[in-house]
């Protein structure tokens, strides 16, 4: 090889390396934020079914930004993401960096679910209702009984 080969390769495998250090570093922000988030119990009710969950809040903006990003697919099979806005807003959800398909259910302020949506892993989609809402419960998809949603409550999950 010649030397400016040789000179653009070693080039080439620093600007790689750095890249990977800065997404790996990202990861440990996110799983850092996702780690601390503090697990409490929340009821749920969909008409006369009533069910205690238990949650982890994302209570931080670096919580809310990190949700379920970098987790394994094990802590996406064992955990559920709630997030608080403190008021009605129009917001949206990426998928970016979040290894599983979930299911989010959009509850207004009077706790009334009023849109259940499944997300897809992408770098690049974004999802949310048509509309404001005040909390968003993030959720496992299960292979064998579909949504947690409709498995828990019978509820249906919109395609997005």
């Amino acid at each position: 090889m010649t030397r400016a080969r040789l000179a653009l390769l070693a080039a080439l495998v620093l600007f790689a390396t750095a890249g990977a250090s800065a997404d790996d570093g990202e990861c440990k922000r996110w799983r850092a934020a996702f780690a601390a988030m503090p697990v409490r119990m929340v009821t749920v009710q969909a008409g006369a079914k009533t069910m205690a969950l238990r949650v982890k809040v994302a209570e931080t903006a670096e919580q809310t930004a990190a949700g379920f990003q970098c987790s394994t697919p094990e802590e996406i099979q064992k955990s559920l993401v709630l997030f608080d806005f403190g008021r009605e807003i129009y917001t949206q959800f990426h998928m970016n960096n979040v290894p599983a398909a979930l299911d989010i259910a959009f509850v207004k302020d009077d706790g009334r679910v009023f849109a259940i949506l499944r997300m897809d892993p992408s770098p690049t989609a974004l999802y949310g209702p048509l509309g404001n809402f005040r909390y968003a419960l993030e959720a496992r998809v299960t292979e064998r009984r579909g949504s947690f949603w409709s498995a828990a409550f019978g509820l249906k999950v919109r395609e997005a």
